[in-house]
């Protein structure tokens, strides 16, 4: 994927970032962080941040780029490469709880 939705790595589209900064999350399961000191972890990756799925389901996917164009949605909405990993998300959340499924990103 070309373009990080949450932070201004990678954001091409010049769209407001979603969750900049946040770093690698406390509450991450051990297989995530054995994937992250795979990658290096801190030294060796950046741009690391994370989100819910409650974060992403509030997104004003309407939201225009600094041009006024074009919408969040056509960039990494439900119709883009995006869209697998918003379904899987939302099917997760049914299970476990919109707060309890997390997007971890980061870029080696």
């Amino acid at each position: 994927m070309t373009a990080s939705p949450l932070s201004s790595d990678r954001n091409s589209f010049g769209f407001r970032p979603l969750a900049e900064g946040r770093g690698f999350p406390d509450n991450a399961s051990d297989g995530l962080r054995g994937d992250f000191a795979a990658f290096g972890g801190p030294g060796d990756v950046y741009g690391t941040t994370w989100l819910t799925w409650a974060e992403l389901a509030a997104v004003d996917w309407a939201e225009t780029d600094a041009s006024g164009t074009p919408s969040r949605a056509s960039a990494a909405g439900v119709d883009s490469d995006w869209g697998r990993v918003w379904s899987v998300m939302g099917i997760l959340s049914e299970v476990h709880g919109a707060e309890n499924v997390h997007l971890v990103v980061w870029f080696h």
